[in-house]
């Protein structure tokens, strides 16, 4: 465990502002450099979160200050960038989803392992109080046996949305964007990997899933669905049913407001309201990562369960026909 830990972030985009505000409200974390493509752009982020701008990544990875990197680039950048981080002894942190295939995160995480250095997919709704006390509810198995789970994460942006994310080139689409949260969602509460997963997506004509529904089969009976998208607007929260009751957790990820409700047979509605800003939601998952760096992996949040991720990730899409130019092929 680190009682403090100093961070370097590459990037300036959004995430990367959302993560700086999580590190200022963290216990552990200190911001201490920020890497952008142009010294102008690290000079702004830091002016306003702190930190030693640079105008590369490259400098970040070489400041002798920074222990941990949390890297906030697009998709296709995240191989490339692990790898670096791992070779430069840094922990790291992988915004998700953590590659654009399975084969490109297995080698990637080769790396990791190799280097000996901490590793964790930022899913930060993993580290949240809200997702620990679902795991602690379904183990003490307040709605019996787990038979289905249903949830949606999708966002309404304009067609004129300009985005890696409206890149199918560089995989982007609802489904590595947001859809990654109900797969990830959906395998914690499984505890197991699914047997079959297909993905009915509406592919526009820039080579990305505006929208999709998907479905997941498990090991024995357990099944599951999903909605997700960038261009539709959804409720955005989780159903989760059982033998004896249900569960609905109104706002599974980012846990900003909303409440986890427990339906058990035979008892009156028990609601938990878990929620914290946005910013604290980003600290906890900071404070993860000083946790358990000697551990050089989270428990949330494992090297084995970003794997198995990805692996569903290639399921869903191969079912759907959708290819990423820029992904490795093996």
């Amino acid at each position: 465990m680190a009682d403090k830990l100093n961070w370097g972030i590459l990037a300036t985009g959004g995430i990367a502002r959302q993560f700086a505000g999580g590190v200022k409200v963290s216990k552990t974390g200190t911001l201490t450099a920020v890497g952008s493509r142009t010294i102008e752009s690290a000079q702004k982020f830091t002016d306003q979160y702190g930190g030693k701008p640079y105008g590369s990544y490259d400098e970040v990875l070489s400041d002798p200050e920074v222990e941990a990197v949390y890297i906030a680039l697009p998709h296709h950048m995240h191989y490339e960038w692990t790898i670096k981080c791992a070779e430069a002894g840094k922990a790291i942190l992988c915004e998700k989803p953590f590659t654009l295939n399975a084969l490109e995160a297995e080698r990637a995480l080769a790396e990791v392992r190799k280097h000996n250095v901490f590793f964790m997919e930022a899913f930060m709704y993993r580290c949240h109080p809200q997702t620990l006390k679902l795991q602690e509810l379904l183990a003490a198995k307040v709605i019996g046996d787990v038979k289905v789970v249903n949830s949606e994460f999708a966002f309404q942006a304009g067609k004129t949305w300009e985005n890696f994310r409206t890149e199918g080139a560089l995989g982007g689409g609802g489904l590595m964007d947001v859809g990654t949260y109900c797969v990830s969602l959906t395998r914690l509460v499984a505890g197991t990997e699914p047997e079959s997963a297909h993905y009915s997506a509406y592919i526009g004509p820039k080579g990305y899933d505006e929208f999709g529904s998907g479905c997941m089969k498990f090991p024995g009976e357990f099944t599951a669905s999903f909605g997700t998208g960038v261009h539709i607007g959804m409720k955005n929260g989780a159903w989760i049913y059982g033998t004896e009751g249900m569960i609905h957790i109104e706002n599974p990820w980012k846990a900003s407001e909303g409440k986890l409700i427990v339906y058990a047979r035979g008892k009156d509605p028990e609601s938990f309201e878990l929620n914290c800003s946005n910013d604290e939601l980003y600290g906890y998952e900071a404070d993860a990562v000083a946790q358990f760096i000697d551990s050089k992996e989270c428990p949330y949040m494992t090297l084995e369960d970003t794997i198995n991720n990805m692996r569903t990730l290639d399921m869903l899409r191969a079912s759907a026909g959708l290819e990423f130019d820029a992904e490795m092929k093996a």
